[in-house]
């Protein structure tokens, strides 16, 4: 079995894959930078537990992450309790993405494991967009040639600017909304963050889609993936799990 951990600004995705590199179990925790390997293998274990998996049956780690300060603990996670040296996504690994100098170090490991997320599910070309903390758009042609992208605040960051910054207005968790119309404050945040949200993302992809000027599909990746979809015609592929299907396709490469 191969364990993978995709550590994003909020949320960690966790991945079981069996010895055909297929994912048989994954969980999402929060983020938190302060937890020592201890902490975080303990609420690994509780997952382990409940599905009988022996951690001593693993025959790699693989580590994607986009918060330098979770380093430590995670190489000490899966050295400690794995007995692993785990593979960690990076520049210096086989990726087979060719990205134009001088930005072949800039591209972070988040993207670059969608990207080859989306090669390995013949999405390709294609912009390739994460509904993360920060939502990023990438556009990937098939030879996996990097041409560019977008980053802008994801959906809750702009909500929680919103209370934040205005003494009156509540924090709200983004849901789906029947109308434009709302009656009260809390429908009247959701429903301008959602199709503001929306009309963010089409106006983006509209604007690449011209200055690529062919034919491309779009995939889209992250929590609100399904929401953002079902308000936008510009999304061809919706796949939840592109990242990780990245990250072990990135370990079958470097082992």
């Amino acid at each position: 079995m191969i364990f993978a951990l995709d550590v994003g600004n909020t949320n960690i995705v966790l991945g079981v894959f069996d010895k055909n590199y297929n994912l048989s179990y994954s969980w999402r925790i929060a983020t938190d930078d302060t937890k020592t390997e201890d902490e975080l293998y303990v609420i690994i274990k509780n997952f382990f537990v409940e599905k009988n998996i022996d951690v001593n049956k693993f025959d790699g780690v693989v580590i994607s992450s986009v918060v330098p300060t979770m380093m430590c603990a995670l190489e000490l996670l899966s050295k400690k309790y794995f007995r692993k040296q785990p593979i960690i996504v990076s520049n210096n690994i086989k990726t087979g993405l060719t990205v134009p100098e001088p930005y072949t170090s800039k591209l972070g490991a988040d993207r670059v494991v969608d990207i080859v997320g989306a090669k390995v599910s013949n999405y390709l070309p294609a912009i390739i967009v994460d509904f993360g903390t920060a939502t990023t758009f990438d556009y990937v042609d098939e030879d996996m040639i990097y041409h560019g992208g977008v980053i802008c605040p994801g959906l809750n960051i702009s909500a929680d600017a919103l209370y934040n910054k205005a003494a009156q207005l509540p924090r709200v968790e983004l849901t789906d909304v029947s109308t434009s119309l709302g009656m009260d404050t809390v429908s009247q945040i959701k429903a301008g963050l959602l199709y503001g949200f929306v009309g963010q993302f089409d106006n983006i992809i509209n604007t690449m889609k011209k200055d690529i000027n062919r034919d491309v599909n779009v995939v889209v990746t992250g929590g609100l993936s399904n929401l953002i979809a079902k308000y936008s015609n510009n999304v061809d592929y919706v796949d939840i799990e592109l990242t990780l299907k990245g990250i072990i396709e990135l370990y079958k490469n470097n082992i």
